[in-house]
């Protein structure tokens, strides 16, 4: 569907997309710390991917349409960012190798916790994971059961925030499997 949707999806979406970036933007003080490896995680038309570029000193962009990455690349034409095909389910990436995670609205395509395991896999240590989910979708509730202190809400009118430090999501592994029952969502496995 993401292949198709690519060719006109800014039109739809961009606009929504770039307001929960600006959104996400005025939490200042989790944005402005970085100067390291930077991941947006379903990265689609590289929308987000072309904000963060001033950021980090090093960006990668992940999305398991080939459509949308194409897309990316045909916005992205300079060398400073690489783009990969991947799942956030199973991310084909380094454990510890990014500083920032930025991965919007890309949860109620997947198994969350799924989803959230894998980027906790790829963050450093010291680094910080924020994604936005729709308040509405069928996977909040799951999300808000595991990390409700976490949740930012009403920082956007569609969104929820849920902002994750690794170093702070030791015990997750564990409250993810009483959860995990209640899974809700699409599942993506083998597309990339």
């Amino acid at each position: 569907m993401y292949d198709i949707t690519s060719a006109f999806y800014d039109d739809l979406h961009g606009s929504e997309q770039i307001r929960k970036y600006e959104a996400i933007l005025r939490l200042k003080a989790l944005l402005s710390s970085v100067d390291g490896t930077i991941l947006d995680a379903g990265c689609g038309t590289g929308l987000i991917t072309e904000r963060l570029r001033d950021k980090g000193r090093f960006i990668v962009g992940v999305d398991f349409s080939e459509g949308m990455l194409r897309k990316a690349k045909e916005r992205l034409v300079t060398r400073d960012v690489d783009l990969v095909l991947g799942d956030v389910e199973s991310l084909p990436l380094r454990p510890k190798s990014f500083d920032l995670i930025l991965c919007l609205t890309v949860l109620q395509n997947c198994d969350p916790l799924k989803a959230i395991n894998s980027l906790l896999h790829v963050l450093k240590d010291e680094g910080v994971l924020i994604l936005s989910y729709f308040k509405r979708s069928r996977s909040a509730a799951l999300i808000e059961a595991a990390f409700g202190g976490q949740v930012i809400r009403d920082l956007d009118p569609t969104d929820n925030v849920l902002i994750l430090k690794r170093k702070e999501t030791n015990t997750f592994k564990g409250r993810a499997r009483k959860v995990a029952a209640r899974l809700y969502g699409l599942s993506h496995q083998g597309i990339a």
